[in-house]
């Protein structure tokens, strides 16, 4: 956790701070994704036309396409599938678009555009339940698979760190390293985690501020606490993530850890 607790001064606080590559010279998981889409995808066409390819320099005669008895020739059956093969590659590229114009609608909460989805596409999306102006754009930063080496990082990206874990967690230690990065955390209050949250709510004299109440209403409770972080200034969020990074490496480094622990090992005198 001491070593985490650097990350505020080692991470830019942005949501891809230290993630698109490797720290070790190789690429990230995103970029190596995508590598291996595009490679699947050309392969996959490539087989297609080396299949038409052999198909039809073996065509029977040399004829393609060939012909079939009591049909038209060649040249009127290339005539005949044109109305057919126009309108289906329009209507193919014009696809393309609209699935774009589609993605900016969602990420800019166009309730209009995600009524088009749902009444014309068929698709199960509730235009109520999505940010009613252009300014409360939602971004989502998928990273993939991410091992300890990015952990500093992504951590240190986050605005808020949640953790609505409703399993007893012995120590809480995701919320504490999360804090040791300067992300603010939200956890359930139980259990480790409610004695991570309640410490470093002491801490910054905000009872309440990092936890919620488990059980029924609870996904609302989570919402709220989410949005009571998120609407505080910026400056002050800033002073919070400094706060409990500043406790927690003052407070739950392993070597402070361990000098407990000899500490309670001493013989009584």
């Amino acid at each position: 956790m001491s070593t985490d607790a650097h990350a505020l001064t080692t991470a830019e606080h942005s949501p891809v701070a230290g993630l698109p590559h490797d720290a070790r010279g190789g690429i990230g998981n995103p970029v190596l994704g995508m590598l291996l889409f595009l490679t699947s995808e050309v392969m996959f066409f490539a087989g297609l036309f080396a299949a038409y390819f052999n198909v039809r320099a073996n065509a029977p005669g040399g004829i393609w396409p060939p012909i079939i008895p009591d049909s038209a020739p060649p040249e009127q059956y290339h005539l005949a599938i044109l109305p057919f093969v126009g309108p289906a590659t329009v209507l193919l590229i014009l696809s393309s678009f609209t699935a774009q114009f589609a993605v900016w609608g969602i990420r800019r909460g166009d309730r209009t555009a995600i009524g088009w989805l749902r009444d014309v596409g068929g698709l199960p999306v509730d235009p109520a339940a999505t940010p009613g102006t252009t300014g409360d754009r939602l971004d989502v930063t998928f990273t993939g698979l991410l091992d300890h080496r990015y952990a500093p990082g992504a951590l240190a990206a986050m605005d808020v760190q949640v953790v609505p874990s409703i399993l007893q967690e012995a120590f809480g230690m995701v919320a504490a390293e999360g804090a040791a990065s300067g992300a603010l955390p939200i956890v359930a209050r139980h259990s480790g985690l409610a004695e991570v949250a309640r410490a470093l709510e002491t801490e910054v004299g905000h009872p309440g501020l990092f936890s919620f109440e488990p059980g029924r209403g609870a996904v609302r409770r989570l919402a709220e606490g989410i949005d009571r972080l998120l609407s505080l200034r910026a400056g002050e969020r800033e002073e919070l993530r400094h706060a409990v990074s500043s406790f927690v490496a003052n407070h739950w480094t392993w070597e402070r850890t361990a000098a407990g622990l000899l500490s309670a090992a001493e013989p009584v005198r």
